[in-house]
């Protein structure tokens, strides 16, 4: 069913809610050639404090040229770059069976179903080329918009393109500061604690019956 006509919207996030891998240290480390202990922290800390740069739109080669400077690692061949891409992007492979059961019941009753998500260029893409990702009539995603979650602006663009009333727009995120954004410019907020909790939410505001 298509529901792109309905005044009814749904935004999900990715990470946490309809993904629940995350990306792994320890693997990156074994690509840079060393899984010590040691070269896993130091690669964990630096994903992390690059990785709403890469959801804006930073380019592959500077993001992890950065973990691996940070790391006392030499910059990633071209090669190396490609696996390390491939590994990040492939966690988007499998969604969670719960959520996917969630979304199709939405999309049951009319309603459109869209992913609002902080997302780099090769995980966007991994997303729009999925099986689950067919299920989805809308995707906004913080490398296309150059703004993360939760700053203001991509809730704004968003609310733009949908062009519905606002508090037709659900939002459903893990993070708190995510959800009261959208909250703070008339959506109608959800955090996330799992599939049967969100339902019920959904039902409770009229998304659905």
């Amino acid at each position: 069913m298509n529901a792109q006509g309905s005044s009814r919207t749904v935004l999900f996030d990715v990470g946490g809610v309809l993904v629940d891998a995350h990306p792994d240290p320890h693997a990156i480390a074994e690509l840079f050639g060393d899984d010590s202990r040691g070269l896993t922290s130091l690669v964990d800390q630096a994903m992390w404090a690059h990785r709403g740069e890469y959801d804006a739109g930073m380019s592959d080669r500077e993001f992890w040229d950065r973990i691996a400077g940070d790391c006392g690692q030499p910059e990633p061949s071209h090669a190396l770059l490609k696996q390390l891409v491939a590994l990040d992007a492939s966690r988007m492979a499998k969604a969670n069976e719960a959520t996917l059961g969630l979304v199709r019941q939405l999309r049951r009753q009319a309603v459109r179903v869209g992913i609002l998500s902080n997302a780099p260029y090769p995980i966007a893409k991994a997303i729009r080329r999925s099986e689950w990702g067919s299920l989805f009539d809308f995707f906004a995603f913080s490398c296309d918009h150059g703004i993360c979650k939760p700053s203001r602006g991509i809730y704004r663009d968003v609310l733009g393109r949908l062009d519905v009333p606002h508090e037709n727009v659900a939002f459903i995120d893990d993070r708190r500061e995510n959800v009261r954004a959208a909250e703070l410019l008339g959506a109608r907020g959800i955090v996330w604690k799992g599939a049967e909790d969100a339902e019920k939410r959904l039902k409770e505001l009229g998304f659905l019956f």
